[in-house]
């Protein structure tokens, strides 16, 4: 039977555990769509004009989790995808997303509280958190990453915690979990910087971080605001400037979610936003985008919306208005069903994308 909505569908709570030794989870994004292909980050920029109406497998993710002490756990997780080149194009492809041991020490502090650290093929400090409270990844990317700045893991560490005491349990399981800290929380990390399927080309890092502040945490907890950056060199041979700034407002209430986001910066992740002539140059980019979300009380019913607006200071073609919308009917926690439409309305062209989506996770 149907259920009603908490937080939509959050992997942190599933998991089988396997005779007390091994925890393993799963999550599928399934869908029928016609529009254009769905791109990520690390595609090809080319095939974004090819139309499809199809089923596909949009994502699958398949997790592996073990507690090797008080302290220590590591983490396996699996990214399958449709491999779109070559002669093996429609087959499935496998590769890693993170693998990382992860340590919680205790510092017995009661300022710095809270205290984690990543090695290996980690977060990065900004997607894991925006996708905590705008839970419609089935759909496609967020903002950040749709527009290719960077995206969601890579090779390198990442330390993160609280200043000042844990949010209340109740209230991060039952309204939302991206922010642990009641009133402080912070990810800082050090990266190769070419993303977690991206081979290393230059002997550049980047250094990313995130700090997210609840002003109001007493009266108003479903309010915050974050900040966010990056400083490194885009990975290409050519090392242009990959450097960022993202500011970030939500509310995450029980039934009502709504964010605002802008972001500025030069360059991305990839190197590739650089000046035609000249590979070395990176290329100003800015934007922003809002998300809502409201569900309907005593239903399995929420109704969302997201508009994103993107502008390269040289490429015309590349400038994109997006809107987006739907309805999700979540079945019970383990199944949730999408019915979205979006309008991309670029420089060069227009198009729409209408999808039903099936969003598994255990």
């Amino acid at each position: 039977m149907a259920q009603s909505q908490k937080n939509g569908i959050d992997t942190d709570e599933k998991g089988i555990t396997i005779a007390d030794f091994l925890q393993m989870s799963g999550n599928w994004f399934i869908a029928y769509r016609d529009g254009i292909s769905q791109t990520q980050a690390d595609d090809e920029i080319g095939i974004t004009n090819d139309h499809q109406s199809a089923f596909v497998l949009k994502r699958s993710y398949f997790t592996l989790k073990k507690d090797l002490n008080k302290t220590y756990s590591v983490r396996y997780t699996m990214d399958l995808t449709v491999d779109r080149d070559g002669p093996d194009a429609g087959n499935i492809e496998t590769r890693l997303k993170y693998l990382y041991v992860k340590a919680k020490p205790n510092f017995n502090s009661d300022v710095f509280t809270g205290n984690w650290v990543e090695v290996g093929m980690v977060h990065t400090p900004w997607l894991d958190f925006e996708q905590k409270i705008n839970t419609y990844r089935v759909q496609d990317n967020m903002f950040i990453e749709r527009n290719r700045i960077f995206n969601s893991a890579d090779f390198g560490i990442t330390y993160g915690g609280n200043i000042g005491p844990a949010m209340d349990k109740e209230f991060l399981k039952e309204v939302n979990g991206a922010m642990p800290g009641k009133y402080v929380s912070y990810v800082v990390g050090l990266f190769n910087g070419g993303g977690y399927s991206g081979e290393e080309n230059n002997n550049n890092k980047v250094f990313s971080g995130r700090l997210s502040v609840r002003p109001f945490a007493n009266k108003l907890p479903e309010l915050h605001i974050s900040g966010y950056f990056n400083v490194g060199r885009g990975n290409s041979e050519y090392n242009p400037k990959f450097n960022q700034v993202l500011g970030f407002i939500a509310y995450t209430g029980k039934q009502l979610t709504l964010t605002g986001q802008m972001h500025s910066g030069i360059g991305d992740f990839r190197g590739e936003y650089v000046d035609e002539n000249d590979f070395s140059k990176a290329i100003e980019n800015d934007g922003y985008s809002f998300f809502g979300e409201y569900k309907i009380k005593k239903s399995p019913l929420a109704l969302w919306a997201r508009y994103d607006s993107f502008h390269l200071e040289t490429l015309d073609d590349a400038n994109t208005k997006r809107f987006i919308g739907g309805l999700s009917y979540t079945v019970n926690k383990y199944l949730r069903l999408v019915l979205n439409a979006e309008h991309n309305n670029k420089t060069s062209n227009e198009n729409n994308i209408y999808e039903l989506n099936l969003e598994v996770s255990f």
